[in-house]
């Protein structure tokens, strides 16, 4: 059910960033509704074809674009127990609003190809942050399901991040019948997926083309030559086994980006030689959105959804649980610009609630993005849909 649009979501400072915060005791009233008007934007700022156009090939121009967003002040404790019911609930209702459809089985069909000749879904989680404010393996478990109940069959679903450990750390290890799977000392990087960048970086263990330790003198002269590179690489299982995408990033900010949000985390989480692009003064910028556009990432991804059952607002994306507090939302947009410059604002708010200096800057890859057509970066052109939920009861 659509209910009037929001951007008071953390305090008025969202519109008018002068104003000073509200006290910490007021929290409960940073999430009011208004009326948000969007005015039509200029059809000449938006021109690269990305996961915003409806086919391939096809070019779309978006005038605006929408976030829907759902709370549930119950689906997690101060405790950090999260209620699935509560949860099912809050992503049902955002999948069918987002879709328009009636039923998540009709919602998750509408966006995938189903049965045996179907296509094979990647979810991208965002497990660097950790168990308590990356992506939420109880999520997780709930979208794996309804996937499998609306036709797409089980061998062709899989939960992917970078690392093991990451997966491991955050829980996923403890679902069952699902398909986990890894890039470094994993499925490895795609040899034949280069993207290159004029910024050169110093390669590590896990970049596809990292030396081990010489064995002899001329080798090591050569090691030590070599081991700096301006070539990154796509992830194997993406440029070759995925056909689509649910990016599921949190609600996390980023030392490296301003934001861990649905561009970040899936651009620097898919390649290597990542550590390059995210220094001081770039953090990200432009490189962020150019690994995003490519074929390989924009054409297959059909949803961003982030998890807000917590938000991190300093220290990620690594867990930092003394910067991290219970939020109890999820969003959803086909826009995974306008998604992160509604996230940006959000942890913005919470930053300046405790204290803290804004992301001053570090977010400018979304200004990049949007000038590269694959998403909207300005406020007068996002609306910010806020859902209304049906009593638990009477969903049952």
């Amino acid at each position: 059910m659509r209910c009037s649009t929001f951007f008071y979501l953390i305090t008025a400072g969202m519109i008018f960033s002068n104003r000073c915060c509200l006290p910490e005791s007021r929290l409960p009233l940073m999430r009011t509704s208004i009326n948000l008007l969007v005015p039509a934007s200029d059809p000449s700022s938006t021109h690269k074809t990305s996961l915003l156009a409806p086919s391939p090939g096809e070019k779309k121009v978006m005038d605006h674009s929408q976030v829907f967003a759902v709370f549930d002040e119950l689906v997690v404790s101060h405790e950090w127990k999260i209620n699935p019911a509560h949860l099912k609930i809050m992503l049902d209702t955002l999948i069918c609003a987002i879709t328009q459809k009636k039923t998540p089985r009709e919602a998750w069909s509408s966006l995938i190809k189903v049965g045996e000749h179907g296509e094979s879904v990647g979810i991208k989680v965002a497990t660097e942050p950790g168990a308590l404010s990356g992506t939420h393996r109880e999520l997780v478990e709930i979208i794996v399901k309804e996937l499998r109940d609306a036709g797409v069959q089980s061998e062709k679903i899989m939960i992917w991040d970078r690392r093991r450990r990451d997966l491991e750390m955050a829980g996923y290890f403890q679902l069952t019948g699902v398909q986990l799977q890894w890039i470094e000392q994993g499925t490895g990087y795609d040899p034949e997926a280069p993207f290159f960048s004029p910024l050169i970086g110093q390669l590590v263990y896990g970049d596809l083309e990292f030396q081990e330790s010489p064995h002899s003198f001329q080798d090591w002269i050569h090691h030590t030559q070599s081991q700096f590179s301006n070539e990154s690489h796509y992830a194997l299982l993406l440029s070759r086994h995925i056909d689509k995408i649910i990016n599921i990033p949190s609600l996390c900010d980023s030392i490296y980006s301003g934001v861990h949000g649905g561009l970040a985390s899936l651009s620097l989480g898919v390649i290597d030689n990542w550590r390059r692009f995210t220094k001081s003064p770039y953090f990200g910028d432009p490189a962020i959105g150019e690994i995003y556009a490519s074929e390989i990432i924009a054409p297959k991804v059909i949803l961003t959804l982030m998890d807000g059952i917590a938000l991190e607002y300093a220290g990620g994306p690594g867990p930092n649980p003394s910067h991290t507090i219970p939020y109890g939302a999820l969003f959803a947009s086909y826009d995974p610009v306008a998604i992160d410059f509604t996230a940006a604002h959000l942890i913005d708010e919470q930053r300046c609630i405790a204290h803290l200096p804004k992301l001053a800057g570090k977010e400018s890859h979304l200004q990049s993005a949007e000038a590269a057509g694959l998403g909207n970066a300005r406020e007068e052109k996002i609306e910010l849909i806020s859902l209304r939920l049906q009593s638990l009861k009477g969903r049952m």
